[in-house]
């Protein structure tokens, strides 16, 4: 009896027809994706099994949003499921890391706290601190990403329709600004005339 053929996705490990261009569990591409069975695999596992575990250590990796880190061909983040075809494979060594003493966003006056752990962090009404931040209709549901590189912490505004200030300075979308102890970062809103809006949120770093 001939063994049966499949093409094995690199992402999620499904064994999908030979036809396939996609994974049919995780919708990787398997355009370049070899035409395999079971013995063949079996071989092949046996030959590299102590060359891959060290590649896979030092090897390229997808990192979401989300901070899950994915197998650099997924189109998909396997933790949360946003499409990062578009996201490029970095070095497992390179991916940022958080500090060894969390940050923390501390509510202005001091109802609610956040320590980041995550070396990427998205904040919004429907991400992290999302029940915090549910009833302030200025903060956008995916509103700024905090993101952690060789213990600095840097923030940048992912809203179209709502900035994010850092000392009552609008910042930009396109790149992140570094945050340091003391700073007020403002999602939705300033403090005018020492006044903040009730429908905007604002944090102090303790860094």
């Amino acid at each position: 009896m001939t063994p049966a053929k499949f093409k094995l996705c690199p992402a999620c490990g499904e064994h999908n027809p030979p036809a396939l261009l996609e994974c049919k569990e995780c919708e990787t591409d398997l355009t370049g994706v070899e035409v395999v069975d079971d013995a063949i695999l079996a071989a092949r596992n046996d030959a590299t099994q102590g060359a891959a575990t060290s590649r896979d250590d030092k090897g390229l990796v997808k990192l979401c949003d989300c901070g899950a880190e994915n197998a650099p061909q997924a189109r998909k983040c396997s933790s949360c499921g946003e499409d990062i075809s578009d996201v490029r494979a970095t070095e497992r060594e390179a991916v940022a890391k958080p500090p060894s003493s969390p940050v923390v966003l501390r509510a202005f006056d001091g109802s609610f706290s956040f320590a980041v752990t995550k070396p990427v962090t998205i904040i919004g009404r429907e991400c992290e601190m999302g029940e915090y931040l549910k009833d302030k209709t200025y903060v956008s549901r995916k509103h700024a990403k905090v993101t952690v590189v060789e213990g600095e912490v840097y923030i940048e505004n992912l809203s179209g329709t709502n900035r994010t200030f850092v000392n009552d300075a609008a910042i930009p979308s396109d790149a992140p600004t570094l945050l340091k102890n003391g700073d007020e970062v403002g999602l939705g809103g300033k403090s005018m005339n020492g006044e903040r809006q009730t429908r905007a949120a604002y944090f102090v770093i303790e860094a």
